[in-house]
């Protein structure tokens, strides 16, 4: 009778809420799909170490959808269509992009997509970080390393860092804030003449 009672409980533990906790980095992609993240960033891009090129912007993001001014150019996603406007040129252009095209433009999205195809390992520091590490699988092509710092209290992101061969890409945040506000991400600007590649 008690082995009968055990297995009954053990067979019901599932259905009764016994789930495990999540881990950083499913936290930190559930937070990006339920807020706005806005910082200032620096991009530091290398082909070789001994040759690094430093870029600012800012970003906005919000689940898939994202903002980024970066190397003089505005692009932004919002959902369905993908729009890149140059004040240089006054053009706007408007696309409907691959996954690819989203994941170059968007560096934090890979962090959902990698996660499918790589050992993920989580270290916190002792300055009250995380850092989320990915490593394909599949080391052949493509990208070889995948890290996200976080801060462990708040999820906001501090640096990540993508190495692909020879060469990296580094992102630092500044100034980042969380937000409910849930902003357009459709640009227009006035005056732009407009070029429809969908």
């Amino acid at each position: 009778m008690k082995s009968r009672l055990l297995i009954l409980l053990c067979a019901l533990l599932p259905m009764l809420g016994v789930a495990q906790e999540k881990t950083t980095l499913e936290r930190f992609l559930q937070k990006m799909d339920q807020t706005t993240f806005r910082a200032k960033i620096t991009l530091t891009i290398a082909e070789d170490a001994a040759h690094p090129q430093t870029h600012t912007g800012r970003v906005a993001m919000c689940g898939r959808m994202f903002y980024i001014h970066l190397f003089q150019t505005e692009a932004s996603y919002d959902g369905k269509t993908f729009y890149v406007y140059s004040p240089e040129t006054k053009e706007l252009s408007m696309s409907a992009p691959t996954e690819e095209e989203l994941l170059e433009s968007n560096p934090l999205l890979y962090a959902r997509e990698l996660s499918k195809v790589c050992k993920v390992s989580e270290k916190a520091t002792n300055a009250g970080n995380t850092i989320i590490t990915l490593v394909p699988k599949d080391q052949s092509k493509g990208v070889q390393r995948f890290e996200l710092t976080v801060k462990t209290a708040t999820l906001m992101p501090v640096s990540l860092e993508v190495k692909e061969g020879a060469s990296y890409t580094r992102i630092t945040f500044r100034e980042g804030k969380f937000s409910d506000d849930k902003p357009v991400f459709v640009m227009q600007r006035k005056g732009a003449t407009v070029i429809d590649l969908r």
